[in-house]
C-alpha cells in the first residue's frame, strides 16, 4: 500500500503537455479563419481534456500480447524498468481518433502520389520529406526526417493556435499551419517515419518529463540497430536514450495503443 500511496502522490498533470518556453505570439493565416483544425479540436477536446487531466505514470515498450495492460511486468528492452501497467481508456480513445485523422490524410497522400497536379501544398511538403528519408539508410534516415520536421514547423502552444488547452493535431493539419507544439512535431514524425518504412513495432511516440526544466514533453524514440533514439524538436541531434537520463517517461503511444506504469527510467 505504500508503493501505491507513493506514486498516488507523484502523479503528474500530463492531460497538456508544455513544451518549454514558446516564441511570440501568433495568429492564424485569415486564409484559414473559419474552417480551421480549431473547430476540429474544439469538438475533440471538450470530451476530452477534464478526463485526461489526471493520468498515471506511464510505460515504455510494454510486452505485445493480451494481458500487457493487466500486471506488473519487467524487461531487457533499453527502455525497461519496473513498471506496472494500467489501462488508459480516455487516452486510447483519443489516440485512436488521432489514428483516424491519420487514415484519412493517408489517403489523401496515396490520391497526391496518384494525381500530383491536384495534390496540396501541404501534402507537398510532408510527402517530399518522406521522400528524401526513403533515399538514406539506418541513422542517416532518422535524422533526416527529424532535421526536416524541426524545420518546417513553427513551436506555438494549442492556446495560441486553437484556443484550447491539449489538441492533437495530424500531419497535414500541422502543415498546413506551418506551427504546432511538441505533440504536433512528434506526431508529424511518427507518420513521416512510418511512411518511410520503419516497423511499427521500433516507434513509439512518448511523453515524458523533462526533470532538467521541469515541463513536460513530447518525443518520439525510433529502435535502430537494437539502439534506442530520441528524435526532439528541440534538438538535430538523435540522442540514445541510455544518454538521457533526465528524461522521464510518462505515455507511450504505439501501433498497440497507450500503456500507463508507476516507475521507469532510461536505463539498460
Amino acid at each position: 500500500m505504500g508503493r501505491f500511496a507513493s506514486m498516488a502522490r507523484s502523479l503528474l498533470l500530463v492531460g497538456a503537455v508544455w513544451c518549454g518556453p514558446m516564441g511570440a505570439s501568433t495568429r492564424l493565416p485569415e486564409a484559414l479563419a473559419g474552417e480551421t483544425p480549431a473547430d476540429q479540436a474544439a469538438a475533440v477536446a471538450s470530451t476530452t481534456n477534464q478526463k485526461n487531466r489526471y493520468l498515471p505514470r506511464l510505460t515504455l515498450l510494454a510486452p505485445r500480447g493480451k494481458d500487457r495492460d493487466q500486471f506488473p511486468v519487467g524487461s531487457s528492452d533499453s527502455f525497461a524498468g519496473q513498471r506496472w501497467i494500467a489501462p488508459m481508456n480516455d487516452l486510447s480513445a483519443k489516440w485512436a481518433e488521432l489514428q483516424s485523422r491519420i487514415l484519412s490524410e493517408r489517403e489523401t497522400l496515396a490520391a497526391c502520389h496518384a494525381d500530383e497536379g491536384h495534390c496540396p501544398a501541404a501534402a507537398r511538403r510532408f510527402i517530399a520529406i518522406i521522400e528524401i528519408a526513403r533515399q538514406r539508410q539506418g541513422r542517416a534516415r532518422l535524422g533526416e526526417i527529424n532535421r526536416a520536421v524541426n524545420l518546417s514547423i513553427r513551436p506555438r502552444s494549442d492556446w495560441e493556435l486553437y484556443g484550447v488547452d491539449d489538441f492533437w493535431s495530424s500531419p497535414l493539419a500541422t502543415f498546413s499551419i506551418g506551427a504546432g507544439d511538441c505533440e504536433d512535431y512528434a506526431i508529424a514524425k511518427y507518420v513521416a517515419l512510418r511512411e518511410s518504412g520503419i516497423a511499427p513495432d521500433d516507434i513509439s511516440l512518448v511523453i515524458l518529463r523533462d526533470l532538467k526544466r521541469n515541463i513536460n514533453h513530447a518525443v518520439v524514440a525510433v529502435r535502430q540497430d537494437q539502439e534506442w533514439l530520441i528524435l526532439d524538436n528541440r534538438t538535430l541531434v538523435l540522442v540514445n536514450v541510455e544518454e538521457a537520463r533526465h528524461f522521464e517517461p510518462l505515455l507511450v503511444l504505439d501501433d498497440h495503443g497507450a500503456r500507463a506504469v508507476g516507475t521507469l527510467a532510461f536505463r539498460p
